[in-house]
């Protein structure tokens, strides 16, 4: 055995990286293995929607699907992985089919974390394997996200032969045909992959550092204030609080600002995460939501099926209240207060949006606030409708 191991290891030609902050060693590493690839793929514990971006738009790995050669990936969704990270996937999955396969790994042995990051490519009657501490991310691919630091990561990459290389494909598929038959592998849109790609978004990391300051964004002209808060930057204000009018049953008419400075419609109609959180905490099914302007009728509403029923106005006025939390750019939990059924609740949250105008127009109220200041003046709020913030990057 000693002899056949030695004769395997001659075999195999290994590279071993300390990768600083900002470079691109594993980026070039992967381009370059995927340069000749007949086929390929890779499985990371976690990704996100930059680091799908960074890894596909790579040269080599575009050229490889662009010339039919497969690549299956697998994503972890334990943290992290959100719904910006889904619909890239799909995305390129419908751009590339059928050379590109996506699939997520979920499990129940809670509290055990899916943590693997690697990936292989054959070509040339050699297999690259590719193994790091890096995730699917732009920090774990060593690139800088909006002008923030990356992270440190090590990476070795192997060039492997004859049986070797055999017996490293084989272990790798046989992973794969295991996972398939314990259906752990998911496709992007299970339900059970939405629940927890919405779970995920809810969570912000902070390490306990400062980052460095960000300039200040104007709020939009025409965002409501808070009460007695001066308007932070739209992206801060990761709240949104608006009057609701009587229309046609199962839409909210959320307005344009909401629907292009919060909801995030950029003049490109597009699909968002919603999910609908009763008062009593109690989660509705995540929702794939078709975001979109018909120019034609002016048309600024956003599918709410849980407005539908009778509509609400209490004594003085007062509208049914949209309460959405933006978890991240495209995943969105919301409540509905009524004037009259959910009256505690209602006075006040309805204080946020300051003093009712006293002539003129009846128009929608609507304020953007942070999730601290809605905590402060509803503190009974459903906690699993507003961010929460952990002090690690990872679990």
């Amino acid at each position: 055995m000693r002899k056949l191991h030695l004769i395997l290891l001659t075999l195999a030609i290994m590279t071993f990286v300390f990768q600083r902050p900002g470079s691109a060693g594993l980026l070039d590493a992967i381009n370059t293995c995927s340069r000749v690839a007949e086929r390929g793929g890779g499985v990371f514990a976690f990704a996100s929607k930059g680091g799908i971006e960074t890894f596909f738009s790579l040269p080599n790995i575009a050229a490889m699907l662009g010339g039919k050669r497969p690549f299956h990936l697998i994503v972890g969704i334990d943290a992290i992985t959100n719904a910006e990270a889904l619909l890239q996937l799909s995305a390129l999955v419908t751009q590339y089919q059928p050379a590109l396969k996506a699939q997520v790994f979920l499990h129940s042995q809670a509290p055990c974390t899916f943590h693997p990051k690697f990936s292989w490519f054959y070509g040339e009657e050699k297999f690259s394997l590719i193994t790091g501490s890096g995730n699917l991310t732009e920090r774990g691919l060593g690139q800088k996200p909006g002008g923030q630091a990356a992270n440190w990561e090590a990476f070795s990459t192997q060039s492997l032969e004859g049986e070797t290389a055999l017996a490293v494909e084989k272990e790798i598929s046989d992973w794969l045909q295991a996972q398939a038959k314990a259906e752990t592998l998911c496709s992007l849109d299970d339900p059970r992959v939405l629940e927890k790609a919405m779970a995920n978004a809810r969570v912000r990391y902070n390490n306990g550092l400062k980052a460095p300051a960000q300039p200040k964004a104007a709020a939009p002209k025409h965002a409501a204030k808070a009460l007695a808060v001066a308007a932070p930057a739209l992206q801060q204000q990761e709240i949104l609080i608006r009057e609701l009018p009587s229309t046609r049953g199962g839409q909210g008419d959320i307005g344009q600002t909401a629907h292009r400075h919060f909801f995030g419609h950029d003049g490109t109609d597009k699909f968002i995460f919603t999910q609908y959180v009763e008062l009593d905490g109690t989660l509705h099914a995540v929702k794939k939501v078709w975001l979109f302007y018909n120019a034609a009728s002016n048309n600024y509403r956003l599918e709410l099926p849980e407005s539908k029923g009778q509509y609400e106005v209490g004594p003085n006025d007062e509208r049914m209240i949209l309460i959405a939390a933006k978890l991240d750019e495209r995943s969105f939990r919301y409540t509905i207060l009524r004037p009259i059924t959910n009256q505690p609740a209602y006075k006040k949250v309805r204080l946020l949006f300051g003093p009712h105008p006293l002539a003129g127009r009846r128009l929608m109220k609507e304020s953007y606030v942070s999730p601290d200041l809605l905590r402060d003046a509803w503190d009974d709020a459903p906690i699993d409708l507003l961010p929460i913030s952990l002090p690690t990057a990872e679990p």
